[in-house]
């Protein structure tokens, strides 16, 4: 009886913990929504402008603790770093674009401490929420960055 209680709570436990994942890239995809679509009559898109990029780049942790990866072999490289493009919250599954991470010179980096610019891109992939355990939000610096390379003399 005991092991069946245990077993039960643990799964009540995944799937509200699923549920606030499922929630909270909800409530983060209405405020990117917000950003990429608001308009007033007098301020036109400041908002979006305010803020420099209509994308709020994120990690999403894998239950391994690992941040999560996909690559794409239409245009060659692999990338741990995405945007929502959707969610539905019935199935807690998300559908995210990939964002291409950039070195310094503006070549394909996939090493964390060398990526200073994220590109958007159209590839997109679906994700059970189920698999993740941790959002993990970026600066949207790394979208509207400008990388600009001195000459060295």
């Amino acid at each position: 009886m005991r092991g069946r209680r245990r077993l039960k709570n643990k799964l009540s436990g995944e799937r509200e913990s699923n549920h606030c994942l499922c929630d909270a890239l909800y409530e983060l995809k209405s405020f990117q929504d917000l950003l990429e679509s608001s308009k007033t009559r007098f301020f036109g898109h400041l908002f979006a402008k305010i803020a420099g990029t209509d994308t709020i780049p994120l990690l999403l942790i894998s239950k391994n603790g690992e941040p999560l990866s996909f690559s794409s072999t239409e245009e060659c490289f692999e990338t741990n770093y995405f945007r929502i493009e959707s969610i539905d919250r019935d199935t807690c599954c998300t559908t995210i674009s990939l964002l291409r991470p950039l070195d310094i010179e503006g070549n394909f980096s996939n090493s964390f401490c060398d990526v200073v610019k994220l590109e958007k891109t159209s590839i997109c992939k679906t994700v059970d929420l189920s698999c993740i355990c941790a959002i993990q939000l970026l600066e949207t610096e790394l979208l509207t960055r400008k990388i600009i390379i001195e000459p060295k003399w």
